[in-house]
């Protein structure tokens, strides 16, 4: 009879559902992206403001092209310069194909005029993808936004020459407004990984959001004067611009 109530307790501590939690927390940015130039240049206009809603491929900045313009005129000039050479080499080729078929042509003759040809396609082919090259880093002048969203911060600035190969603080930096995230810290008593998936909502200055926890931490973190706890994320959405660090509420259902 003991063991039977022993076994009955457990299965009441598994299936025992989650109880309903409510958390202080604080509001990030679902998403931020740091965004830099892809090739070199002098910065010649700063298209954004903080706190503009930009599209997916608005302009953000604009690098000087000339430079970038003059690379892609030149590429395109020897790429023509070589073309002509390829022509002359492939029909001699043909003509000592034909001949050497005829029994008219040696094997060397024929090798040399094949030799002379893979050069000739070679050295076009590399200016071709020179000329690619130079039509790829001409886009690359103008600086789009890679998502929707809002520009968080500029450290651009007008006649600031940029090179990402030495580049290490991001020119713009651009965040999602409409997914965010409320961030709450869990106690040890509260913890449970079973928390991720379920419903949630978050409150903030009286207006109440659906979500979901998208995370639950496994390992604590300070959360000021001189506390600690793990932190836990509900995923929600809104078309009210909410800045980050603001404080809400987070009610997690059973």
């Amino acid at each position: 009879m003991a063991s039977f109530r022993y076994t009955c307790l457990i299965l009441l501590l598994i299936t025992a559902p989650l109880q309903a939690l409510t958390l202080n927390g604080f509001t990030r940015f679902g998403d931020s992206v740091a965004v830099n130039a892809g090739t070199d240049g002098v910065i010649q206009r700063v298209a954004v403001r903080p706190g503009q809603r930009v599209a997916r491929g608005d302009l953000l900045l604009q690098l000087d092209d000339r430079p970038h313009k003059a690379r892609l005129a030149q590429a395109r000039a020897r790429a023509e310069r070589l073309k002509p050479p390829l022509q002359t080499a492939e029909l001699e080729f043909e003509r000592a194909q034909e001949l050497y078929d005829r029994d008219s042509l040696s094997t060397v003759a024929l090798q040399k005029a094949e030799s002379r040809l893979a050069e000739a396609r070679g050295a076009y082919e590399a200016a071709l993808a020179e000329q690619q090259l130079a039509e790829y880093l001409l886009q690359l002048t103008r600086i789009r936004a890679p998502m929707e969203g809002r520009v968080l911060s500029i450290e651009a600035r007008v006649g600031q020459y940029v090179n990402p190969e030495v580049e290490l603080t991001p020119l713009l930096v651009l965040v999602r407004t409409r997914s965010m995230q409320a961030v709450g810290s869990l106690g040890s008593e509260q913890w449970d990984h079973d928390l991720v998936g379920r419903s949630a909502s978050v409150t903030y200055r009286g207006q109440r959001y659906t979500g979901r926890v998208e995370e639950v931490g496994l390992k604590r973190v300070s959360t000021g004067a001189g506390l600690s706890g793990y932190p836990l994320r509900v995923r929600f959405e809104t078309e009210q611009l909410i800045p980050a660090d603001m404080p809400v509420s987070i009610e997690i259902g059973e």
